[in-house]
């Protein structure tokens, strides 16, 4: 997380605005030089956007699917990232967000980059509902009745940002394999902040870590992550890129940077009950979406077929869940 050096506007009497307890909200936006609007139809890119390219029995975004995100965005993906963010939050003690924008009662705009299933932002929007949140991501897969001051744009982070307002926190969330470029993301995150704002990003950052020496290289979950830091790396998406960002934050120009490493555990194998719960969690997180997460990146990045992956996969699974095996993932 980290601020942006520039000092605080006047407080701000802006409020959300009114409308019922529930409201519909999907756009489509694609933004082209200069900011202008690129949509010649927006019925028929709408159209366009819901009709899912399949993989292998999977569904990912249509929305410019040139562009190389790895993850799919069915409803077994979904579901795990529902189940992600309770993992979050029993990691944050119940915090959506740890930097002091999140503990403001005065937020005007906020930014969910690479929203996901749009959980983070409508719960963020519950929580502060004097703040208007806009959650942005390549898939429509949000849901349609959200809070009155929680938006969804579909749209390519990776663009230049073209918004008509400046927001007060831009948040990400495991947003690794997902942008190529980290320091023009995080200069455009800059740019568009408010004076005295915010841009927190949560992350995992590959190979898994281990205390006592119970991760050898010869075991699967060791292998895995060295197939995946190479797909990654082939795609332009290194799955390690988090352990530059505090760098490039400070190069981009923000202030008060602050990097704080959390431990998710593979299974329950630790003691302390709290990291035993996360264990748990993760274990389910990570194993029951391991086809979905590695399937992409294997078949495209590394010329696996589907099928030997699956073989491969089943090893991985077996020592994720090995008690014996003492990993965790540096989050």
């Amino acid at each position: 997380m980290a601020d942006d050096p520039r000092p605080p506007d006047p407080p701000s009497s802006h409020s959300a605005p009114l409308a019922a307890d529930l409201v519909e909200c999907l756009q489509v936006h694609a933004f082209g030089p200069q900011g202008v609007d690129n949509l010649s139809s927006t019925t028929s890119l709408q159209s366009s956007i819901l009709q899912y390219r399949e993989e292998h029995g999977r569904t990912y975004h249509a929305y410019k699917p040139n562009i190389a995100y790895v993850l799919p965005n069915d409803a077994p993906e979904q579901d795990r990232l529902n189940l992600q963010h309770h993992l979050f939050l029993l990691t944050f003690d119940g915090q959506l967000a740890l930097s002091p924008a999140a503990r403001k009662k005065d937020l005007r705009r906020v930014l969910d980059a690479g929203t996901g299933t749009g959980i983070w932002a409508i719960d963020f929007g519950d929580e502060h509902p004097e703040a208007e949140i806009i959650g942005l991501d390549l898939s429509p897969i949000q849901p349609s009745f959200v809070p009155p001051n929680v938006h969804f744009l579909i749209d390519d982070l990776e663009d230049e940002w073209a918004f008509s307002h400046s927001f007060d926190l831009v948040f990400g969330r495991m947003l690794v394999g997902a942008i190529a470029d980290w320091p023009r993301f995080i200069k455009q995150s800059y740019d568009n902040l408010e004076p005295g704002g915010w841009l927190e990003l949560q992350d995992v950052c590959f190979p898994p870590g281990c205390d006592d020496g119970t991760v050898t290289d010869d075991e699967p979950i060791s292998q895995w992550s060295t197939y995946m830091l190479e797909a990654t790396r082939r795609v332009a998406r290194p799955a390690d890129a988090a352990k530059l960002y505090r760098q490039q934050l400070v190069d981009a120009g923000f202030v008060n940077v602050e990097e704080k490493i959390y431990k998710w555990p593979t299974n329950t194998w630790p003691k302390d009950p709290k990291y035993k719960e996360l264990g748990a969690w993760c274990c389910e997180n990570i194993v029951s979406g391991l086809s979905g997460i590695s399937l992409a990146l294997f078949t495209r990045g590394l010329g696996w077929n589907a099928a030997e992956l699956e073989v491969f996969l089943a090893s991985v699974r077996k020592s994720m869940k090995d008690r014996n095996v003492h990993a965790w993932w540096p989050m």
